[in-house]
């Protein structure tokens, strides 16, 4: 065997022993564990960000810790191993890939991806399982950004997309027309600030699509927004620390941070 699986399978055993002789491992469940995993891939994501490689290998190992607890729960309830883990994912990686694997032929990564589609509405079928649509299966858990990023992705795969970003950016413009007429709306009624909500929606998904037209990622894009924000305020927290600061003193301070940046 070879000496990543055999250290695979030990791993396996001290999580299992964990789960024996542990008193906060042995009361957790499928349930419990939801918020550490997603807080374990976004930790991972924030070393791929920072470009911290060593501590990325750290964020794998928690993220592999994950994956066999629950596995680990699994067997337990005897639903499946972590042995049927790697084989699904092996089979189906195969199963998707004819164009690695079976000689088919897939020259670019648009057909790639028509074909993963096709496979993927095959392998419900056979699973006697509903049709979905292609932007149906996106998860909703996503976070909002990752979401319609990916859902606009996906459209464009079968050509719902503007050919250029210039078209994409005047959806923004269109959609900030849109906000600002309903600001500017006397009536304040449940109805209206309904609308505003929507139409603030439409405005953010109509950025994300300008973003994904320049390949930028959006969650980072606001994510560094953020960073920055918080970097920028710090001082003028300081200065709060000392002594109360109206808000043109506030933004006096904050103007002389970014032009220090710059």
């Amino acid at each position: 065997m070879p000496k990543t699986g055999q250290k695979f399978e030990r791993f396996i055993e001290v999580v299992k022993v964990l789960r024996r002789r542990c008193p906060w491992d042995r009361i957790q469940t499928f349930e419990s564990l939801k918020p550490y995993l997603v807080e374990e891939v976004y930790e991972a994501i924030q070393a791929i960000n920072d470009k911290k490689y060593k501590k990325l290998a750290g964020e794998l190992g928690d993220m592999l810790l994950h994956i066999v607890m629950l596995s680990v729960f699994a067997e337990e309830k005897k639903l499946f191993k972590a042995e049927d883990v790697i084989d699904s994912i092996s089979a189906k990686m195969i199963r998707r890939h004819p164009h690695v694997f079976a000689g088919k032929k897939a020259k670019t990564k648009e057909k790639v991806w028509y074909r993963w589609e096709q496979i993927k509405q095959a392998e419900a079928k056979e699973r006697g399982e509903k049709h979905k649509g292609i932007l149906e299966t996106i998860p909703y858990a996503l976070p909002a950004l990752y979401r319609a990023d990916k859902v606009q992705k996906r459209a464009a795969r079968v050509g719902f997309d503007w050919d250029k970003v210039a078209g994409a950016w005047d959806k923004v413009h269109e959609e900030l027309e849109e906000v600002h007429e309903l600001l500017g709306t006397e009536s304040r009624k449940l109805k209206v600030e309904s609308r505003i909500k929507e139409e603030i929606g439409d405005l953010l998904f109509a950025i994300v699509n300008v973003a994904r037209k320049l390949e930028i990622d959006a969650e980072d894009a606001l994510q560094l927004a953020n960073t920055k924000f918080i970097r920028r305020f710090s001082k003028i927290e300081k200065k709060l620390q000392k002594k109360k600061l109206s808000l043109p003193e506030m933004d006096a301070i904050w103007e002389k941070v970014k032009a220090a940046e710059k």
